[in-house]
């Protein structure tokens, strides 16, 4: 037995009745081969179709189900056994529409109702029932499917993860993964041979612009490394058929051809082909190599910078540079700013009033002593090395094209976007606690956890310290499945992707689609989604503007068209800013549906319900475990700082109710 999701055909959708009917009031009389043809389309018309058998005992489906079911649209996905899509080649066209914030009391609809799978989104209660439906904040949803099915957000009893990363990533195919698992095998047998490079782990060009560095002029954007001297069968194999050990995982623009565009003019638009550089802004940059150096070796300098805040932002206060062969510090200067110091950050930077007071350098002199001069300590064959180094060379305004960076050599649990933290790394593989002095930071022994990192990382391989990342994006999925030829694994696009959202398309998942648009609120997002529609095999969109107004990432965001008018319309969203937002949702839904070229298989999903109380009672958990740290044990912690049996309770039904959302599916 099954329930189509599609809502049953108007008049307007009718091929039927548009054919038959002008704009002149007179009816056109069809022949008979025109009438066949029109049964033909709309016997092969694609619609989908929920398998009732799926869902018996209260089966639910969860985020990765949707996932797989657009990857079975698009790509090379499995068949799903919950949804029938029907005339499933007849689909041009696939838009995924993530809209946070939409809650089943917004149209109409109880909880319990909106957690049976699957529930009409226009419910019919029994005669006599106390309390009559509410109406609908979003009518022009129920008219754009007849059905919708409860999708459980990823997550364990007391934890909810990532919607977004469970959607946008998938699980390698197999011959892919085992493509993949050879290829590391190689290159760590060439790491830990004797003379393995150090700059196997190197930054290519396209990972130092998508990582915030700033190019030397001499610097083109791409994905291999380029070093100074080498060219050619001077460079190992496998670090030339990879473009460096870290672009394997962290580059985001591996496709060929990629473009990064931006539908409106206010929309900010980032191209992959910049590279990077800026103006001058007294920035100095090492000289371009004019042969490989002298005595054939590449130096390894680590370095560390702790900054202070000025009238005019954060500026350099100290620098230490640690050899990565000897161990010893070869630079350590302080550096007076040049602006009014406003925070000294001693927790974190180790600087005080009385210590920078005697700091005899600027900016300009370190500058000097490090590149410009004649006996200048980085020289073009020079190899840095630091965490997140980008934030030091922009703190010194220094280019330079030779850079490893820890917080990408290492990963984080999470994988990409995120990047472990230096103190994390140190505790997890050196087995070292550091950044804990009652002083603040110490640069130089920043700079010293860096160079063991490194070495470390040298004596075990690649993988060492990788997490073992089986998924990919599913815009790399998409673009690389050939229709014409299944299982191809060709590294040309023969499908193409885009991705329409708020984040920067370089540091999120957008940056693997063939276009990415990032956009400032929902119109722009759907503007960016109608417009690159039609260009495209599968279209991601993002509505951030409900979630916003109903405080779910953490402050009220209200639109700039709905002003406050007192203090406490500025602390907490009104009916009238919330029910303004789902006005505008309604309008936007029905702009999309009707915009839509035909045959195109429209998702979307809410991803999960209210977090806050959720989040509140995570606060809470986390406050406590602080302070079980800081006074050695719970027997001192008194009041509503304490946490309870009945707090581990209330935070599972927090969680649960936090995991539940919506998907809806149907073919315009």
């Amino acid at each position: 037995m099954s329930t189509s999701s599609n809502p049953a055909p108007s008049p307007d959708d009718n091929p039927a009745e548009v054919a038959n009917g002008g704009a002149d009031g007179f009816i056109k009389v069809l022949t008979r081969d025109e009438k066949r043809k029109l049964r033909k389309v709309e016997k092969n018309r694609p619609s989908f179709a929920f398998d009732l058998g799926q869902f018996r005992q209260g089966r639910k489906i969860g985020v990765a189900h949707v996932r797989d079911l657009v990857l079975y649209l698009t790509a090379d996905g499995p068949k799903p056994n919950w949804i029938v899509p029907e005339h499933k080649a007849n689909i041009t066209h696939t838009v995924l529409l993530l809209i946070p914030g939409l809650l089943p009391s917004h149209l109409g609809l109880d909880i319990p109702l909106a957690t049976n799978s699957p529930f009409s989104t226009s419910p019919v209660y029994p005669s006599g029932t106390e309390k009559p439906r509410p109406p609908s904040r979003v009518p022009y949803l129920a008219k754009m499917f007849a059905y919708g099915v409860p999708v459980r957000a990823p997550g364990d009893n007391r934890r909810m993860f990532s919607v977004l990363s469970t959607l946008l990533n998938s699980p390698l195919p197999d011959s892919v993964r085992k493509k993949k698992e050879e290829e590391d095998r190689k290159v760590a047998e060439l790491a830990k041979s004797d003379d393995a490079p150090p700059f196997l782990y190197l930054l290519t060009p396209n990972q130092m612009i998508d990582n915030g560095y700033r190019l030397p002029y001499y610097l083109s954007a791409g994905d291999e490394v380029i070093i100074p001297g080498l060219k050619g069968a001077d460079v190992p194999e496998a670090l030339a058929k990879l473009g460096g050990a870290g672009a394997v995982k962290e580059t985001d623009d591996l496709i060929e051809g990629l473009k990064v565009e931006s539908a409106l003019p206010t929309a900010v638009a980032v191209s992959k082909a910049a590279n990077g550089a800026s103006g001058s802004g007294g920035c100095v940059e090492t000289p371009e190599a004019e042969g490989p150096p002298a005595d054939g070796k590449y130096p390894v300098l680590a370095m560390d910078c702790e900054m202070v805040e000025t009238s005019k932002g954060n500026e350099l206060a100290r620098i230490s540079i640690v050899d990565y062969h000897t161990g010893l510090s070869v630079f350590d200067e302080l550096v007076r700013p040049p602006d009014p110091v406003t925070d000294y950050r001693t927790k974190w930077s180790g600087m005080t009033k009385e210590r920078l007071a005697s700091a005899t350098h600027t900016l300009s002199t370190i500058q000097f002593a490090l590149v410009t001069s004649s006996s200048a300590l980085i020289t073009p064959h020079t190899i840095l090395l630091g965490q997140s180094l980008e934030c030091d060379l922009n703190a010194l305004k220094i280019r330079h094209p030779l850079c490893i960076d820890t917080a990408l050599l290492y990963k984080h649990p999470r994988g990409a976007p995120y990047k472990p933290a230096l103190k994390w790394l140190a505790n997890k593989y050196l087995s070292r606690e550091i950044q804990n002095h009652a002083a603040g930071h110490d640069s130089e022994e920043d700079a010293r956890t860096c160079v063991d990192l490194l070495k470390l990382k040298m004596a075990n391989g690649p993988d060492f310290g990788a997490f073992t990342d089986t998924t990919e994006s599913i815009y790399d999925r998409v673009n690389r499945y050939n229709p014409s030829t299944p299982g191809s694994t060709s590294s040309i696009p023969s499908q193409t992707t885009a991705a329409c959202d708020y984040t920067n398309p370089k540091s999120g998942q957008g940056g693997r689609a063939t276009t990415a648009v990032k956009c400032n609120n929902d119109d722009e997002i759907l503007d960016a989604v109608l417009e690159n529609a039609q260009k495209h095999d599968l279209v991601f969109g993002r509505f951030m503007e409900l979630a916003n107004v109903q405080g779910w990432n953490g402050e009220i965001n209200l639109p700039a068209a709905a002003p406050s008018t007192d203090l406490e319309t500025e602390a907490a969203p009104t009916l009238d800013h919330l029910s303004a937002a789902l006005t505008a949702l309604n309008a936007r839904l029905t702009r999309l549906h009707t915009s839509l070229p035909h045959n195109t298989a429209l998702v979307i999903m809410t991803g999960h319900a209210d977090p806050k109380p959720m989040l509140q009672l995570a606060a809470k958990r986390q406050k406590w475990e602080r302070l079980v740290k800081e006074l050695g044990g719970a027997d001192e912690i008194k009041g509503e700082d304490r946490w309870l049996v009945e707090d581990d309770r209330e935070m599972e039904r927090r969680v649960a109710e936090a995991r539940e959302g919506m998907g809806f599916f149907c073919v315009k």
